[in-house]
C-alpha cells in the first residue's frame, strides 16, 4: 500500500512539473509576441490567488 502511494504521488508530481513546463512556454511565448509583460503575469495570477482564498475562506465560513 505505501509503495502505492509513493507511485501516485510521484505520478502527481511529474503531471505537475509537465504543467508548469507548458504553462512556462506559453508564457514565454506571449513575451516574445509582446501580448504580455512578466509583471502583468504576475500581477494576474496574484489577483487571482487573492480571489481563491477570499472565496475558500467564504466556502469555509458556510460549511463550518
Amino acid at each position: 500500500m505505501k509503495r502505492n502511494k509513493k507511485d501516485s504521488v510521484k505520478e502527481l508530481a511529474q503531471e505537475i512539473d509537465v504543467l508548469d513546463h507548458m504553462l512556462s512556454a506559453l508564457v514565454e511565448t506571449l513575451e516574445e509576441k509582446g501580448i504580455l509583460t512578466q509583471e502583468e503575469w504576475e500581477k494576474k495570477i496574484r489577483a487571482k490567488i487573492d480571489t481563491a482564498v477570499k472565496t475558500t475562506q467564504s466556502f469555509r465560513e458556510v460549511a463550518s
